[in-house]
């Protein structure tokens, strides 16, 4: 099941697509392709909508929550811990009185310097990569790229969830940047059949 995706349509992009011969949709297509994925990766690496806009930060709650989760894996209270800045800006726990069975260090994972939606990475990955796979959808006809992802909390994250206190961080989308260089691509691309080079 798609749980989120951005249909790009040709008929969107040029008055007349029944006009291009399949060799030029399919090449669109391929290069369209690349357009995306390079747009998404661009907009999980600023945090940013495909407007531009920011992407809301974490909670204060969520920072929280990441500081006790390496706490109980340092032991607890009985471990005495203790929250150090690393060199990278990162945040680690370290128990002052190590507990047997637990963690002697733990490496807070989400803190402000965090990037947004990237906590294990599999919702980047499934709208960065080219091709289709368990999670990335890739499907097309003659006049339709559907680019989407079938990651389970993605509609949550793309439109954002009130009972969760969950914000909308859209990421899925087509930039203005992103269109630009559809529209470059498919003038290319017309300009090159029309003169014969298939």
């Amino acid at each position: 099941m798609i749980t989120a995706s951005v249909d790009l349509q040709l008929t969107g992009l040029i008055a007349d697509p029944q006009r291009l011969s399949s060799g030029a949709v399919a090449e669109f297509f391929r290069r369209a392709r690349v357009v995306l994925a390079q747009d998404h990766a661009e907009r999980f690496e600023r945090s940013v909508a495909p407007d531009g806009s920011p992407w809301q930060p974490l909670s204060p709650r969520t920072l929280r929550k990441s500081v006790q989760q390496a706490i109980r894996k340092v032991g607890g209270r009985a471990a005495r811990p203790v929250v150090r800045t690393t060199a990278r800006g990162g945040l680690i726990v370290r128990a002052r009185r190590p507990q047997p069975g637990f963690q002697r260090t733990a490496r807070v994972r989400r803190t402000r310097a965090s990037k947004i939606l990237v906590d294990t990475g599999r919702l980047k990955q499934s709208v960065v990569v080219l091709a289709a796979s368990a999670d990335a959808v890739r499907t097309q006809d003659q006049l339709t790229l559907i680019w989407g992802t079938r990651v389970p909390y993605a509609r949550q994250h793309q439109q954002g969830d009130p009972s969760r206190n969950l914000p909308a961080r859209p990421f899925l989308g087509v930039s203005k940047q992103a269109e630009q260089r559809l529209q470059a691509e498919l003038q290319r691309i017309i300009a090159r059949y029309a003169s014969g080079g298939a």
